[in-house]
Formats: C-alpha cells, sequence, structure tokens
C-alpha cells in the first residue's frame, strides 16, 4: 500500500515521466520476465523506469544470482528502490545514455541478456522515445530481447525499431489500465 501511495505522489507531481494511474500488477510483472525469456549464465538484465520496483521484485525471484541493473530518472523511486532492493544496481539518470550507465556499474553490452521497459514512451516527447530506442538497440547483443509494455499498442506503432523483429504480444487485463506486453529479439 505505501508503494501505490508513493506512485501517486510521484505521478501528481511528475505525470509525463509516471506515465500511469496506478503501479503495474504482479500479474503484468509475471509476463513482462516471461517474455524476456531465460538468462545464460553471467548475463544481466537491464530494467529502464523501475518506478516503485513491481518488474525488479520479479527479476530478482526469476533470476536469482544474476545483475540487475534498474535505470530510474526519478529521484525519489531511485533513492527508495535503492533502500529496498541494496542487490539491484540502480542507477539514476536518462534511458538514453545506456552505454554510459552499463560503463559506471561495470559492464559492457556482450554481457547483457535482455531489457525490460516500463517507461512510459507514448507520453515522453517523441526525440526523447527515439533516443531511448536507439539506445536500446546500441546496448543489447543480437538474439536476446527487448520487452516493452504499452496501454495502447497501436498508438505504439510509431516507433521505428531498426535492428529488431517484433514477436507474439500477451495481453494482461488485470492490471489497471490494461496491459499489453510486446517482446522484441534483436536481430542485427
Amino acid at each position: 500500500m505505501r508503494d501505490t501511495l508513493h506512485f501517486i505522489g510521484q505521478f501528481a507531481t511528475h505525470f509525463r515521466e509516471t506515465g500511469a494511474l496506478a503501479p503495474s500488477s504482479r500479474g503484468l510483472a509475471r509476463a513482462m520476465i516471461t517474455a524476456l525469456g531465460a538468462l545464460r549464465p553471467g548475463e544481466a538484465v537491464i530494467e529502464l523506469g523501475p518506478g516503485t520496483g513491481v518488474f525488479t521484485r520479479e527479476l530478482v525471484q526469476r533470476f536469482p544470482g544474476h545483475r540487475v541493473v534498474a535505470v530510474e530518472f526519478n529521484t525519489a523511486f531511485a533513492g527508495r528502490l535503492r533502500s529496498a532492493m541494496p542487490t539491484v544496481d540502480v542507477v539514476e539518470g536518462c534511458a538514453s545514455k545506456l552505454r554510459e550507465h552499463l560503463a559506471s556499474v561495470g559492464l559492457r553490452p556482450d554481457q547483457i541478456g535482455g531489457v525490460i521497459s516500463g517507461l512510459p514512451l507514448l507520453s515522453l516527447p517523441r526525440p526523447l522515445g527515439e533516443a531511448i530506442v536507439r539506445s536500446i538497440g546500441e546496448v543489447l547483443p543480437s538474439g536476446r530481447r527487448y520487452v516493452q509494455f504499452t496501454y495502447s499498442r497501436r498508438a505504439w506503432r510509431r516507433f521505428a525499431l531498426p535492428g529488431f523483429q517484433a514477436e507474439p504480444v500477451t495481453g494482461v487485463w488485470l492490471n489497471l489500465p490494461p496491459a499489453v506486453v510486446m517482446p522484441f529479439m534483436r536481430v542485427a
């Protein structure tokens, strides 16, 4: 309940960055992590926009022993996540600078097993959303997945994803609002 209240407070003051009325459900978190697929030994996973940490907790539980790097722009969310999950590398900054963030925690792109994103790309300025997608492409190795969720699959199609192949989507109806999980495989 405290996470929900914290989220609502951040939404009220940073609505464009938060992009949702309520935190993501555990069902959405499970669907996102399932769409990511398996990680190879030694691979890390990047989470963009962890917010209150719903996906982060699922990542840590599903992939014990793997590094989780959470990139969060919101100072309040980043501080709270650092306190709650000390085993997670929480990087405060913009997701459009993934190469720099990975270097700051001692990771190379070839060590990345996947990227999941809770970022509200539809509510961000278009150039920033495109820069974030490019940044993902710069660090994600071929054969690994980028998983994004959205509340509007049709509107999300405006993003060009060069070097990615769309995979089958999954609807998550027990989320407020209902969401669609969209996995993309890095192919180039």
